[in-house]
């Protein structure tokens, strides 16, 4: 009796460790790499972030061939998720690719993150002139020379809070930001822009908010 039960564990180790053998492998072959592309030698990484400081449209190159998802193009002028994509070199180890008339940044995969947003993704300073339980109105107080937006932003602004970074009790809040300093990075459409329209500004979207 003994000796059967010795047995029957060691049937059942035996198949625990080649179903995680198993898992362990399918883990590896679906393994998915974000959006990528390779352009003169460099692999470039989608950042996520819109590059607001593009003033020319003429691409640089175009992205002719593909790999797919599971993978990490090896060829210049390639990437894992599609053709005939235009890009722009940048600098600083950046490039601009154009998906959807948007000029969005790619970094070289090589460089640190370091949780910094791109110095020229969209972004102003703005006063918070009030709140609600899940938005905040803000009207713009600086913009850099070079975003084209600059003389867009003349009125209040609606924000949702979803990535605002303001924490009570491990809770996003607008609690205690009336009047504060705030920097808002955003990209996509900036709606509701007509001077003579009473309607707040919206923004397409907004990447983080930050409390100065």
């Amino acid at each position: 009796m003994k000796k059967s039960i010795l047995i029957l564990m060691a049937a059942i180790m035996v198949v625990f460790t080649a179903c995680s053998k198993s898992d362990t492998k399918t883990s590896e072959v679906d393994k998915t790499y974000p959006p990528m592309v390779k352009v003169d030698g460099t692999t470039y990484g989608d950042t996520g972030y819109e590059n607001a400081m593009v003033t020319c449209g003429t691409a640089d190159g175009e992205i002719k061939t593909t790999v797919d998802g599971k993978s990490m193009p090896e060829n210049n002028d390639e990437s894992n998720f599609g053709t005939g994509y235009g890009y722009q070199v940048w600098e600083n180890g950046y490039i601009n690719v154009e998906i959807e008339g948007r000029w969005i940044l790619f970094r070289d995969v090589e460089l640190k993150e370091d949780g910094q947003i791109p110095e020229w993704v969209g972004h102003f300073t703005a006063k918070v002139l009030q709140t609600e339980e899940s938005s905040i109105m803000v009207e713009a107080t600086e913009i850099e020379d070079g975003f084209y937006f600059k003389d867009l932003l003349t009125k209040p602004i609606l924000l949702s809070i979803d990535n605002l970074k303001n924490e009570k009790d491990g809770k996003t809040t607008t609690e205690g930001l009336e009047n504060k300093t705030v920097e808002v990075y955003f990209g996509g459409e900036i709606k509701n822009t007509e001077p003579e329209s009473s309607v707040p500004i919206n923004l397409e979207k907004i990447y983080r908010i930050e409390v100065k």
